[in-house]
């Protein structure tokens, strides 16, 4: 009776982890996400000819995470949860299953000199660099008109 005992949480646990779905980049597609806040995120590299600089700005201390809405083409970003100051329109296009550009929406509200300035660079570029359990690790890199490079790495899961 103890080995039955034992042995039924093992099993479970098997089962499960047998028919655990693995992410793929098309889970990111579509469905509501959150974004954590960490301390790489503020970091940043920028390639200009043949010199490689590290800089880190400074975050909003009052941000915890963000939460993005997406339907395939377009997604809203909130600060902190849906209702929670003024939305971010983004518009996503798809360059292949794991990589897209993001550039902001204009026609649905707004928006500060910061995202007018990646719209006027062709946009961000975000690419897969793994997906662990429900979280896709990614580069964000602008390449500005300049010919210099700005890359970001960061973290987006599924809720």
């Amino acid at each position: 009776m103890k080995k039955a005992f034992i042995l039924i949480p093992i099993v479970f646990l098997i089962v499960m982890k047998i028919n655990a779905q693995d992410l793929t980049c098309a889970d990111f597609k579509t469905g509501t996400f959150y974004i954590p806040t960490s301390s790489e995120m503020k970091n940043y590299t920028i390639t200009s000819n043949d010199s490689i600089s590290k800089i880190s700005t400074p975050r909003d201390s009052t941000i915890n995470r963000y939460i993005v809405i997406r339907e395939n083409t377009s997604q809203i970003e909130w600060n902190n949860g849906i209702g929670n100051g003024i939305p971010t329109y983004v518009n996503i296009e798809w360059i292949d299953d794991c990589t897209y550009r993001l550039t902001y929406d204009t026609s649905k509200g707004s928006i500060n000199q910061r995202t007018k300035w990646a719209n006027e660079n062709n946009g961000i570029v975000v690419s897969k660099t793994k997906i662990e359990g429900k979280c896709m690790f990614y580069e964000a890199t602008m390449t500005t008109n300049d010919g210099r490079k700005i890359s970001q790495e960061g973290v987006i899961c599924a809720d």
